[in-house]
């Protein structure tokens, strides 16, 4: 059977998708329309560093992706990145304007100026992506093979938050500051750049691997896959809290960091779980005897890591007159192989959806 593309008019939940993603849009105009207006001019010079943004931790995920799942996941890491910046802006400050209301009553206005962000975000922000994470992996349930799947599926869809959140930053700056709003504005810009390497893309990447663990894993009982998806679902929410907690006392650029350094323990330590499942299966996908008809064992086993890499590229320009480019793109191409045969309906290998539980 043939994996879906982008449009699935046959598909009630598409249009679902549809509807929201063109509502979003409208949804975040109705509140912030004003802002907009008044400060979106200055706030355009903190496009290039938006960009810039953009650009870095997209290219991050693919390197977090050593074994190249995103050549079959370009239509769904699309829609989940639109998710993100058209969806989640509009939703979120509604959810977050009446959560902080709730914070602010039950503890008082100095308990809500405290902690206002760091309870109200994790609870509606992640929420609301995790909702646009869940649709495009059910829309595309039938490209997905991994766990490495819900991470670029979960970490687009949060890059695209993060995206628009920078956006509405760079506005509300504006719009703020007392005497030069554009430097204003490229200040908060940068700062947000160099504090976003634990940001929304991290937060909702775990978030992808719980909800794509939670589809495929049908060889597990229901309660294990359920227990799983919550645990990567409190990380993501974990995450959240330690970013947007107040700092506590103690030198500023340390208070600065501190978070960032908890939650890239975090992270690190969900995708190394993640990093071996995806070595696990290129281990199982080159054990096949089919496996022979691409390469050596050799050639194939050096996949398995960054440095077994280096050097099988560095041995394969010494014995031809292949430069680095060249020699990249021959490994990219055994890895796509090795890929296309383990796709193969005849070859499930750790395609989770494939496995019959007995």
């Amino acid at each position: 059977m043939t994996a879906p593309g982008w449009f699935q008019p046959r598909s009630a939940l598409f249009w679902v998708y549809c509807v929201v993603v063109a509502a979003g849009p409208l949804i975040f105009l109705a509140q912030a329309a004003g802002m907009v207006w008044f400060g979106g001019a200055q706030a355009l010079a903190a496009l290039p560093v938006t960009a810039l943004t953009l650009v870095f931790f997209g290219w991050v995920l693919f390197e977090l992706d050593p074994f190249r799942a995103r050549r079959r996941l370009i239509a769904p890491i699309l829609m989940g990145f639109i998710w993100g910046a058209t969806v989640w802006p509009g939703l979120a400050l509604w959810a977050n304007d009446h959560v902080t209301q709730v914070v602010t009553k039950l503890g008082g206005d100095q308990f809500g100026s405290d902690w206002q962000a760091a309870i109200a975000a994790p609870i509606d922000e992640e929420f609301i992506k995790a909702i646009g994470i869940a649709i495009v992996a059910v829309l595309f349930r039938a490209r997905l093979r991994r766990p490495m799947d819900g991470l670029l599926i979960g970490g687009f869809v949060g890059l695209g938050a993060q995206i628009s959140e920078d956006c509405l930053y760079s506005v509300q700056t504006a719009l703020g500051a007392p005497q030069d709003p554009i430097a204003d504005v490229l200040i908060v810009a940068v700062l947000r750049l160099i504090t976003a390497f634990t940001s929304h893309w991290a937060m909702s990447a775990l978030v992808g691997v719980g909800i794509v663990v939670l589809l495929l894993r049908i060889d597990r009982s229901w309660g294990w896959r359920v227990g799983f998806f919550a645990l990567f679902y409190a990380m993501a929410v974990t995450m959240h809290f330690v970013f947007d907690a107040p700092r506590p006392n103690g030198p500023g650029v340390l208070m600065l960091f501190f978070p960032v350094v908890i939650d890239l323990l975090i992270f690190g330590l969900a995708y190394r779980w993640v990093l071996g499942t995806e070595r696990k299966w290129l281990r199982t996908s080159i054990a096949q005897p089919s496996a022979r008809t691409l390469g050596t064992e050799q050639q194939l086993a050096s996949l398995l890591t960054r440095r077994s890499r280096r050097r099988a590229r560095a041995g394969l320009r010494a014995a031809t007159r292949m430069d680095r480019r060249q020699a990249r793109r021959y490994e990219h191409a055994l890895i796509d192989r090795v890929q296309a045969l383990s796709d193969a309906p005849s070859q499930p290998g750790w395609n989770y959806q494939q496995t019959v539980r007995r």
